[in-house]
């Protein structure tokens, strides 16, 4: 599902907001990739788990959270605690426009589903200043210059000397298994096939990539082989030609996934 909750300014191609769920609704906070689109969280409050890619990370306040386009998460909250954050939301085109593309190093330069987390203490010695500078110059209306703390936290960001971190230990096959399907989107992909490449029982597989995902096998290969057809699609591709090279077996497979998945017919794929 990609996320449409997500704005950035026009022109500047980043977004900033500070939003608090007094009474947090699971049900509200679904998986979800964000397209086009690097996001930092900054968790300031609640009792939460990060999902993403296979790793599930425990957040505890001044947690910052950095996800990159075709990352697949979302948020569980674990008791009615209220739960509060400051998103960041990064346009592809921020980097270019200005000027400063090796700031995608932090987000990049990673295996997907990790590295995800920057623990409390060196964002409150590093990057909640200017973080909290950019906010305070957009309830401001003040754009140009909330541009700068933007350009500022991620030089800071990229500089930073990131504090070791381990998500909740995950089993290593399941590791394997999205490693796998990220890398063959565009064959055939079965439960069956799965358990026999991985030797693991097919219904075993299915209840450990679930709890230690938060999605089932089903789930995550579709969501990525849409991601996938938006993606092919960007670069010249008809839909009919993205869907078939994503991995879809014909048209009809590919829109059903997407007004399944999506809630939307492939025309509004762009």
């Amino acid at each position: 599902m990609i996320n449409k909750d997500v704005f950035v300014f026009p022109g500047f191609d980043f977004g900033l907001r500070h939003s608090k769920d007094s009474t947090p609704d699971n049900k509200k906070f679904k998986l979800h990739n964000h397209n086009e689109i690097y996001e930092i969280m900054l968790f300031l409050d609640g009792d939460a788990e990060f999902y993403v890619e296979g790793s599930i990370y425990k957040l505890k306040p001044f947690d910052m959270i950095l996800t990159r386009p075709f990352e697949m998460h979302h948020i569980i909250c674990k008791s009615n605690k209220p739960y509060e954050r400051i998103l960041l939301f990064i346009n592809t085109k921020y980097f270019k426009r200005n000027n400063c593309s090796e700031f995608l190093r932090v987000f990049e330069d990673r295996p997907i589903g990790k590295d995800n987390l920057i623990p409390a203490k060196p964002v409150k010695e590093c990057l909640l200043e200017p973080i909290k500078r950019a906010e305070k110059y957009v309830n401001e209306n003040a754009l140009l210059v909330a541009n700068g703390a933007v350009t500022e936290f991620l030089y800071l960001l990229n500089n930073l000397k990131k504090t070791a971190y381990s998500p909740k230990p995950q089993d290593q096959r399941i590791s394997n298994v999205i490693m796998y399907i990220n890398e063959n989107l565009n064959e055939s992909i079965t439960l069956d096939a799965l358990a026999e490449k991985f030797f693991i029982d097919k219904y075993y597989l299915c209840k450990i990539f679930k709890k230690n995902t938060g999605y089932t096998l089903n789930q995550y290969i579709n969501y990525k082989r849409l991601l996938l057809v938006r993606e092919l699609h960007s670069k010249g591709q008809t839909l009919l030609e993205a869907s078939i090279n994503a991995g879809f077996n014909n048209y009809s497979h590919f829109y059903r996934m997407c007004i399944k998945q999506m809630g939307e017919p492939p025309k509004n794929i762009d």
